[in-house]
């Protein structure tokens, strides 16, 4: 018996707790490492399933070499080397996929390491109050407690919507673009493009924000939306965002649009001259009949469509509208909607049975429909919205698609075009004296115009010579827009000549004898006026034509 138990003792020897303590501390590093991993690759746009998977399988691997392999020493090695050197390499790859501030366990790494260990806190920003899609405020991650990573990210996330905020942006993109992410802002109709991101940072803030506007974190791939509202600390300015986000085959989009304010719906607010607003008003108020509000996409027709329905007296009148989509609610008006091109038809004939006195149609997409916009202009007063660069060109495309050039224009009272400009900078506008071949080329040389206005072409200065930026228009020379309206009047002589075919340089000619002013004409105006520069009309109407 006591052999027996010798015996058992001597096996006990085998389980050696030195040796046992290494293996649990060198496992330790492999086991923290691969969620990290998996979580890092996800960053940085890295095939997470097969590093994930290399990463787990290498380090199992090893440890059972580890425990089978009779020489300790050596399974520890097999271990180290295995493990080691597959992490290694998603250490190499990754780096190679992001720009040098974003690598790690290099130089420049460690000491930055070195230095955020010195600091006590990295620094929490509060640019913005951020609310979520219940309206309750979005909390700053605890400094000195929270994951680095989320400061870092929460920061550029306050960072981007105090930005786009401050410079009146109305929408935002942020799109892949290989191993960046590029951002663009559409301010005052313009886009201009920002600073790119890492990829792994527009990863990063696109995630921070999904879980605040209410959207669902995990999903990478279904397009999603949701919304949060921004308050800039110091001006207390509110300002709704409308987020949508998608995947792409280089990584998440995510594109802000902001609701800063209503569509104006004031005829006497829009920019039109003073002739025009006279007799636009006078042709909208004029009895049966329709016109025609016609501009590029997202140049400010429904503003005027609406600004002209609200001219009739909702309270003695019965006031309709069919729109695919409604922008906002026009109070004491009935807005109908409806789903798809094909059944506007049947929602304009529903809405004509109950009787209404003005209806708005937001478009013209067929036959059938412009046959009974014809029908209804003999006893009803409408307004018709449309796309189009000039008044010709839309004149042209409803005599087109109604088929009947006569009954297309028997009803008919007039078109209107429109194209948006920027208005100058009131605070840095700076006048010049414009040159004379650039008058006569714009008809404008018999006109005595002593300067224009244009935006600043040297940097501001402050009362010390310091570059300043322009508070008013944030360094862009623009602030806002306004528009610029061209009137096509049908008369008699027009419908006659639509009927016969006539040429667009003959009703033009016949245009002109009643005195219409053009859309670039309009535009002049506006810049004779100091409202806005030649540049800008120039542009605007250059785009008008690509389009």
């Amino acid at each position: 018996m006591s052999d027996i138990l010798g015996t058992m003792l001597a096996v006990g020897g085998y389980v050696s707790p030195v040796k046992l303590a290494v293996m649990v501390v060198l496992v330790i590093p492999w086991l923290y490492a691969a969620p990290w991993v998996a979580k890092d690759a996800r960053r940085v746009r890295a095939p997470e399933a097969l590093w994930n998977g290399a990463v787990l399988g290498a380090g199992a691997l090893g440890v059972l070499l580890w425990l089978v392999v009779p020489v300790y020493a050596v399974g520890l090695l097999l271990y180290v080397v295995l493990s080691g050197a597959t992490l290694s390499a998603y250490i190499v790859y990754r780096n190679g996929r992001v720009k040098e501030s974003h690598r790690i366990f290099t130089g420049d790494w460690f000491q930055r390491l070195t230095s955020r260990r010195k600091a006590e806190t990295i620094v929490v920003e509060q640019l913005v109050k951020i609310y979520d899609s219940h309206n309750k405020i979005v909390l700053s991650p605890p400094p000195g407690k929270a994951d680095p990573a989320l400061i870092e990210t929460y920061n550029l996330a306050q960072n981007l919507l105090h930005d786009m905020v401050w410079r009146r942006a109305s929408r935002v993109d942020i799109a892949p673009a290989g191993q960046q992410a590029a951002v663009r802002y559409e301010i005052d109709g313009v886009v201009i493009p920002q600073a790119s991101l890492n990829l792994a940072d527009s990863e990063g803030l696109i995630n921070f924000l999904k879980a605040p506007a209410g959207m669902d974190a995990q999903e990478r791939r279904r397009p999603q939306e949701g919304h949060v509202s921004v308050d800039i600390t110091e001006g207390g300015h509110a300002t709704d965002i409308v987020l949508t986000t998608a995947g792409t085959t280089g990584g998440q989009r995510m594109q802000f649009q902001l609701v800063k304010e209503a569509v104006r719906t004031n005829l006497e607010e829009l920019g039109m001259s003073d002739d025009v607003l006279r007799r636009v008003g006078e042709l909208n108020l004029a009895g049966n009949g329709f016109l025609i509000v016609s501009g590029p996409q997202r140049s400010g027709v429904t503003s005027t469509l609406y600004s002209l329905l609200k001219q009739h007296d909702a309270f003695i009148r019965q006031l309709v509208t069919l729109e695919k989509q409604p922008v906002v609610d026009l109070e004491n008006i009935t807005q109908h909607t409806y789903a798809d091109d094909a059944s506007l038809a049947a929602a304009l004939a529903g809405a004509l049975r109950r009787d209404p006195d003005v209806v708005m149609v937001d478009q013209c997409p067929d036959a059938k429909t412009a046959q009974i916009i014809c029908d209804a202009a003999g006893r009803k007063s409408l307004l018709l919205g449309m796309h189009a660069t000039d008044a010709f060109q839309a004149l042209a495309k409803w005599v087109k698609v109604s088929g009947d050039a006569v009954a297309a224009t028997k009803n008919l009272r007039g078109v209107l075009c429109q194209a948006l400009l920027r208005k100058l900078c009131p605070t840095c506008r700076e006048a010049y004296r414009p040159d004379p071949q650039l008058l006569a080329k714009a008809n404008l040389g018999g006109q005595q115009i002593d300067s224009f206005f244009r935006p600043p072409t040297k940097p501001l200065v402050d009362e010390k010579g310091n570059p300043v930026t322009c508070p008013s228009c944030q360094g862009s020379g623009y602030v806002a827009r306004t528009a610029a309206f061209e009137l096509l009047e049908i008369t008699d002589e027009l419908r006659q000549m639509v009927a016969q075919n006539a040429s667009l340089s003959q009703i033009k000619a016949a245009c002109r004898k009643n005195r219409m002013l053009y859309l670039q004409e309009e535009a002049l105006r506006k810049v004779i006026e100091g409202v806005t520069s030649i540049q800008e009309v120039i542009r605007v109407t250059q785009h008008a034509k690509k389009s």
